[in-house]
């Protein structure tokens, strides 16, 4: 039996960069406007330059808040993954309260890491999918632990 924690210790250090880039890209505009130009020719004034960096900061600060909102309801439950044999069972937030599916190594018909986001993606047998985000394990290399099981 192999069991991995997975509740993420520091959500807010996780997302620092995405929080401050977020905030950046709001602040920055409204400080100090500026327009976009090529050569002489303006292709956005200042004020829907603001407005494009300003919903592209508050979509970025919403993820990461989403993300630090999981990993805090993860954290609150002491969330763990238990491979036992060939029974998977594993964290899921649903309609916001933390409940533990489980599948077996048998049903998985695929499985793909997704380097750009960190995402572990397994395909089960009956079309359903259980997401695995890196984020949550204490590191990449137990995540690359608990993908090499389910290969077994």
């Amino acid at each position: 039996m192999a069991t991995f924690n997975y509740s993420s210790k520091s959500s807010i250090k996780d997302n620092l960069t995405e929080i401050l880039v977020g905030a950046g890209l709001i602040i920055v505009p409204v400080v100090y406007p500026f327009g976009i130009k090529v050569g002489t020719l303006r292709i956005l004034g200042p004020l829907p330059t603001a407005i494009i960096l300003a919903l592209v900061g508050l979509y970025m600060l919403f993820r990461a808040w989403r993300k630090i909102h999981k990993a805090r309801k993860l954290a609150a439950k002491s969330c763990i993954i238990t491979v036992d044999g060939d029974k998977v069972t594993y964290p899921v937030i649903v309609k916001g309260n933390v409940e533990m599916c489980s599948f077996t190594l048998s049903e998985i018909s695929s499985s793909n890491y997704n380097y750009d986001n960190g995402i572990l993606t397994i395909t089960l047998a009956n079309g359903s999918t259980a997401k695995f985000d890196v984020d949550f394990f204490d590191g990449l290399p137990q995540l690359k632990e608990f993908a090499a099981l389910l290969k077994k």
